[in-house]
């Protein structure tokens, strides 16, 4: 796979927040539950071994250590992220000169709840969560509460300006 179509995704374990950058069916946290949905639908499913997922086919509780362990190779430096992002900002229109920067996954293993937000049409990664998590499609750069996602840890905002904010301005402003 091209890393073109790679996706952020962003992870509170722990109270720490780790950043990634991979493939988006890395991140169906319950394969069970996404292959469920295709027999469902009448396709012919051939039995998966999980072997391209390190063997896991749920991430939980019980197996996100293992899970961010096998990560590691796809981890992403905040820094990076800012970086690239600093630097389209200028010549940037809107929010799709960036898109690809932002996390399109918020694993917030510690409350076990999984927000997406993403352009269609995508795989909903909020719909294959593990049991006992809860998982939805929100605008959580923008909308999640500062407790659950610190400002200090979105990587646009800079010196009190929220840059994602800017572009959407600038997307609003150039329509017609």
């Amino acid at each position: 796979m091209d890393e073109s179509d790679f996706v952020v995704v962003v992870v509170k374990h722990r109270k720490s927040f780790r950043w990634f950058r991979s493939e988006r069916e890395l991140w169906v946290l319950d394969r069970q539950k996404w292959t469920q949905s295709f027999i469902a639908a009448g396709y012919d499913v051939p039995p998966d071994d999980h072997s391209e997922r390190f063997g896991i086919p749920i991430v939980n509780s019980a197996t996100i250590d293992e899970f961010l362990q096998a990560m590691t190779p796809f981890e992403v430096e905040p820094s990076v992220l800012t970086a690239a992002f600093e630097e389209r900002m200028e010549s940037a229109t809107s929010w799709w000169d960036a898109e690809d920067l932002f996390p399109v996954l918020f694993v917030d293993a510690d409350r076990r709840r999984v927000s997406a937000f993403y352009p269609p049409p995508n795989l909903p990664l909020e719909q294959y969560v593990p049991n006992g998590w809860k998982g939805r499609y929100e605008d959580f750069a923008t909308e999640a509460k500062e407790r659950r996602f610190p400002t200090r840890e979105r990587f646009w905002c800079k010196d009190g300006i929220d840059m994602l904010a800017v572009l959407n301005e600038r997307g609003r402003a150039n329509e017609c």
